[in-house]
């Protein structure tokens, strides 16, 4: 096959799909899979799937329960397609989880032969030869919230209370520390003195006149609300369960901005 004849393959097969997913019909989704279809991650799990029938149940399953999938852009390579796709699954009480999926999809003889799903934009669109600079918009490499502080020095303890760590700060001309980082893992904060942003202590947790709220997810929220107890921290609210499907806590940093710290709960 030649490169042409592979791309015009692979652009009539995305219509199929984009059509196939607009109109949730699988029984059209089916028509454009290989018997032998792969469906999955990069690497073999128990969750793969082998055949165009393990594939249709597996879709059929998550509709019945509940889950609801839409289409965010499906972009055809030479022989390949990459479809991004919106998925909110619920989760209890009404409420919901929605996140990106990003697969790609290897067209041979005008039928998808192979489903692999990946972490991001950029990796899909790599691996179906696709310019990355087709994007709607530009990822992001890493996002680092900044907080105003009333002072460096004591916002550096506070963090080290909870287990961070001070990694840098900046000094002016008299020797004034004005901004400075702290760092959790791979994951870092900023701090300003008297700049960039607001604080503030009036409200509760809808109240007005507050600081900044960031949610920190980690692997045991008692186990935090353990050393904030014996710290001495500020807790606004202690570790309990939402409905939504998540283990919470929430701390308040002396000039009121609030850690809401999180960890995800597995049903049995």
């Amino acid at each position: 096959m030649t490169g042409a004849h592979n791309g015009s393959e692979a652009e009539a097969v995305a219509r199929g799909v984009q059509a196939a997913f607009e109109s949730r019909d699988l029984g059209a989704f089916g028509m454009l899979l290989d018997e032998h279809v792969r469906w999955g991650g990069e690497e073999e799990t128990p969750q793969t799937r082998h055949t165009r029938a393990d594939v249709l149940y597996r879709l059929a399953a998550q509709a019945a329960a509940g889950v609801e999938t839409h289409v965010t852009e499906v972009v055809p390579g030479d022989e390949s397609i990459l479809v991004g796709l919106r998925v909110k699954r619920p989760v209890r009480d009404g409420f919901s989880r929605e996140h990106s999926v990003y697969q790609v999809l290897k067209v041979r003889n005008g039928l998808v032969v192979d489903i692999r799903g990946y972490p991001s934009r950029s990796a899909a669109a790599g691996r179906a030869g696709i310019s990355a600079g087709e994007a709607a918009a530009i990822e992001a490499r890493e996002l680092v919230p900044i907080l105003n502080v009333s002072s460096l020095s004591d916002s550096f303890e506070w963090f080290g209370k909870l287990g961070w760590n001070r990694q840098w700060d900046w000094r002016g001309p008299d020797g004034t520390p004005t901004f400075g980082a702290i760092s959790s893992g791979q994951h870092a904060i900023f701090l300003s003195l008297n700049a960039q942003g607001g604080r503030g202590r009036d409200g509760g947790a809808g109240g007005g006149g507050q600081g900044v709220w960031m949610s920190v997810w980690v692997d045991d929220v008692d186990a935090v609300h353990a050393v904030c107890a014996r710290e001495g921290l500020e807790v606004m609210r202690p570790p309990q369960n939402e409905p939504w499907g998540v283990r919470e806590m929430h701390v308040r940093h002396p000039d009121g901005h609030v850690l809401r710290i999180s960890q995800g709960m597995h049903e049995d």
